[in-house]
């Protein structure tokens, strides 16, 4: 039984790293309202068809996370070790899968491979993660002598067979096989930054993580056997001759290679250069970057002399990548123009006056910013003409494809998808909130894309289009009334963004229930409140295993039973709300209950672990089975572990003081006092600041032990944890305090001023501090921000409804961002429901989507302070002082 439990391990671990890499892509088109695991991927036309062939006679067979893994039952493996990886393109894919079972299944070689060319292509996508990318087939070896059998004997039957570059390997040969040392087994650790993550057995025993990169690397306790020395003496000289280009700096990453600012060597001329993959990078038609790359270079080719598009300075290749050399623009892309001049991204009150109901900035902010952005849309309408008089569809207009001179002008950048017009052709690559699919050929296509644009300059939400047909009505009558901007802009607008008479919608498209948004007139708030509960249970899905309300992809990371991302969040927002008397609750219970136990690595903290099972359990009357829960506490090892709310010490010594546990709780408290009082870097993030990762969350578990036990000592440590997160604070405007991150102002409710506010309010609860009482209301002020571009309860505008709610006073902006939230708010089968941050799938989380928003607006329509976050209830007042 233990060699079948470290065999099921086996591939158990392999599926709980990819599922922690492969989150871009698979995770998108496996359902079309919510991100999901990439086996719910509909391939059923595509399998490969070893993938209905029976184990032979002695071996297990098991199908997870997309990949079919087979063993014997009798070959047991090691807990880590060289793996093999086969890569392979589409035309060579199922020769490649036939070859490894064949092999494999005559040697007794414990391997797995995914079981469709849809997901073989969702993972050499263009958004695949790149360590992932390339991955076709995994061989695990037994000790470093059948590595070698096994690398020269696939190698033999594989002779011809081209695949992508596995990044995160070394190729041995001329490909397509790939290796790298890692772990077999199942194991997790916290690395430096804090976070749980994979891990392998290093020196004396102790688990450290399993690294995986978009480059090679050896665990340096490793010594790699000696017939992979040549493969690896290739890799380092890999390029002879150097690289004519020094690079300052990547601009962007993907699966098909980078973009990157760089110094041409020679003349000191800065360039741009476009890098392409060869058979990596895919697009929906299948072809690789280099292809795109070729075609861009055309483009640009056609277009040359309009300096509405760059440079082609020429194309070079190194090693086996091609990079297309282009004049480097000067200026920012518009997508970050917009960022730092959109009036309603910030609270714009200079004056210190109180939040109005039309939010902070005031008319000629509005008037500036509206003058500025016709002038910009002029701009690209004329250099789409351009494009259009030299016969070439640019193909994707969104404003990170445009560069905005210090001039004002502008420049169009990124050709790959660009075609010329009149070909038939349509983009095989485009970008949600600026595409559509009754506009996907010929010059319809920059049509739709520059209307889109237009609307996104004033109201930046275009990706909730596909969600609601009744969404592009409301955001042009919107931008119409908070910007001046021309007569007939909505019109306009409405009549290019919507689609033809004769277009058939895709599914969710149940009636609408008739509820109103609460600031609407007439609004009855509990219809509101109740569609948001019925989005939330018509999501539920209590037959799967993985998940049971859909969410943020980080559910699929062993945590979908968790607070932020997962059910006992969901839960606990529903029972708060006083929505859990629906038939399904309770078994809606079970199944976090059973999903508690069955997780075999589970995280241990509050908003991402068992810390937060076991308190919403507790809340929901549970109390066995919340304290069976807080017990697997025991076994997980927390050296390393973050510091923060979210996962770290402070979530998990709050939970258990909560459970009556001080001797715990002081001993996690001590740990952080040591740090605190020695000036120390907070364990998390290098950048961890407010309430989930920074000071603010110590602070809060510091307030608490000086409630339980009223030392002083505690509340002393609670005001210096207090001060390290206000030291990252500035004022943006007069009377107003918020964090500072660069350029920018962080809000938000997990990093920002509403988190460290909530904190302050606690502190003052039981202290009479005048200096952080006025620190608190400055604080309060600085919630004013009138539109962020994510709805979420620690990320977006909930969090700040929150926090105006629990801080109610003067100022307050609760109806500033109920307006706001009706904006972001969508429907699913009819009923009322939120995106999750970059507004690309719907979510029912606490953390990202309806169910945080069903708590922050509850809290603000129903009066008094509203149901609080986790471990952030008012302590009695007569508590020890």
């Amino acid at each position: 039984m233990a060699t079948h439990g470290r065999q099921a391990a086996t591939t158990d671990r392999d599926r709980h790293q990819e599922t922690h890499t492969m989150l871009a892509q698979g995770h998108l088109v496996a359902d079309p309202c919510f991100v999901d695991a990439l086996d719910r991927v509909d391939d059923a036309g595509s399998r490969f068809a070893r993938t209905a062939t029976p184990p032979p006679p002695g071996w297990l067979r098991a199908e997870r996370g997309g990949w079919v893994n087979l063993r014997r039952r009798d070959a047991p493996l090691p807990r880590q070790g060289w793996k093999i990886h086969i890569s392979a393109t589409e035309e060579h894919a199922e020769h490649a899968v036939d070859t490894a079972w064949d092999y494999c299944v005559e040697h007794g070689v414990t391997f797995k491979f995914l079981r469709s060319a849809v997901l073989h292509r969702q993972v050499n996508s263009k958004q695949a993660p790149r360590p992932a990318g390339g991955k076709l087939v995994t061989v695990y070896p037994v000790d470093e002598p059948d590595l070698e059998r096994i690398l020269t004997g696939l190698a033999a039957r594989l002779r011809g067979v081209e695949g992508p570059y596995v990044l995160s390997d070394l190729r041995w040969g001329e490909g397509p096989l790939y290796v790298r040392y890692g772990g077999f087994d199942v194991a997790y650790c916290f690395a430096s930054d804090g976070e749980y993550v994979p891990a392998v057995v290093g020196p004396g025993g102790a688990l450290v993580p399993d690294v995986r990169s978009a480059s090679f690397r050896v665990p340096p306790w490793v010594a790699p056997p000696g017939f992979l020395a040549p493969h690896i003496a290739a890799f380092r000289t890999a390029a002879p001759g150097g690289f004519p280009y020094k690079v300052e700096k990547a601009l962007h990453f993907s699966n098909g290679g980078g973009v990157y600012q760089a110094v041409e060597k020679d003349t000191g001329r800065r360039v741009v250069l476009r890098e392409a993959r060869p058979h990596a990078g895919l697009d929906d038609r299948g072809a690789d970057a280099v292809a795109r790359l070729d075609n861009e270079e055309a483009m640009l080719e056609r277009l040359a002399g309009l300096d509405c598009v760059p440079r082609l300075h020429g194309r070079t290749r190194h090693w086996e990548h091609h990079f297309l050399v282009q004049e480097l623009i000067p200026g920012e892309t518009l997508q970050e123009a917009i960022g730092r001049r959109h009036p309603l991204f910030r609270d714009g009150r200079d004056d210190g006056s109180d939040i109005g109901t039309d939010g902070g900035s005031d008319a000629s902010e509005l008037d500036t910013y509206t003058r500025w952005a016709c002038d910009v849309l002029d701009r690209i309408e004329r250099a789409v003409a351009q494009l259009h008089d030299r016969g070439v569809v640019f193909g994707d207009l969104q404003p990170g494809n445009v560069m905005v001179r210090p001039d004002g002008s502008v420049c169009l950048v990124d050709f790959e998808t660009a075609h010329a017009d009149g070909d038939g052709g349509t983009p095989a690559l485009g970008t949600p909130g600026f595409t559509a699919r009754w506009a996907r050929s010929g010059r319809s296509v920059d049509t739709y894309g520059l209307a889109a644009l237009t609307l996104a300059l004033f109201c930046p939400l275009t990706p909730l289009l596909r969600f609601d047909p009744d969404k592009l009505a409301q955001l042009t009558a919107w931008s119409e009334a908070r910007f001046p901007v021309p007569p007939g802009f909505g019109a306009r607008l409405r009549q290019r963004l919507s689609p033809p008479p004769d277009h058939v919608p895709r599914d969710n498209t149940d009636a609408p229930d008739g509820s109103l948004w609460p600031e609407e007139p007439g609004a009855d708030a509990e219809a509101a409140l109740d569609s948001m509960t019925e989005a939330i249970l018509l999501s539920a899905t209590p037959e799967r295993d993985d998940r049971l309300f859909p969410g943020d992809v980080r559910q699929f990371d062993n945590q979908g039973a968790a607070l932020a991302f997962g059910a006992a969040g969901v839960l606990y927002a529903l029972h708060v709300t006083g929505r859990s008397g629906h038939p399904a609750f309770a078994e809606h219970v079970d199944w976090l209950v059973r999903a508690a136990r069955r997780t075999r690595w589970p995280r241990p903290g509050l908003y991402d672990g068992l810390c937060g099972v076991a308190y919403v359990l507790d809340r929901l009357g549970r109390g066995d089975e919340a304290r069976e829960t807080l017990a697997r506490l025991d076994g997980v090892d927390l050296d390393g572990c973050g510091a923060g709310l979210f996962g770290g010490l402070a979530g998990i010594g709050a939970t258990r003081l909560r459970f009556g546990d001080l001797s715990a709780a002081e001993a996690l408290g001590e740990r952080l006092a040591r740090i605190v009082e020695d000036g120390g870097r907070l364990p998390g993030p290098a950048d961890a600041v407010g309430l989930m990762h920074g000071w603010s969350g110590p602070a809060l578990l510091f307030t608490r032990l000086h409630e339980t036990t009223g030392d002083d000592r505690w509340r002393r440590l609670a005001q210096l944890a207090l001060a390290r997160d206000l030291g990252r604070c500035g004022a943006p405007g007069e009377g107003r305090l918020q964090v500072r991150d660069g350029q920018r102002w962080l809000p938000t409710l997990d990093r920002g001023g509403a988190g460290i506010g909530l904190v302050l309010d606690a502190y003052l609860r039981h202290h009479d501090d005048v200096h952080y009482a006025r620190v608190r209301d400055r604080v309060r002020a600085g919630l004013g921000t009138e539109l962020l571009l994510s709805p979420g309860l620690l990320d977006g505008q909930a969090g700040l409804l929150h926090a105006a709610t629990r801080l109610a006073g003067p100022g307050s902006a609760a109806a500033v961002h109920l307006r706001s939230l009706g904006l972001h708010c969508v429907r699913f089968r009819g009923r009322r429901a939120f995106a999750l941050d970059g507004l690309l799938k719907l979510s029912m989380d606490l953390a990202t989507g309806t169910a945080g928003v069903l708590l922050a607006v509850h809290g603000a329509l129903t009066g008094g302070p509203g149901a609080p976050l986790p471990l952030l209830e008012a302590a009695p007042v007569d508590a020890p002082a």
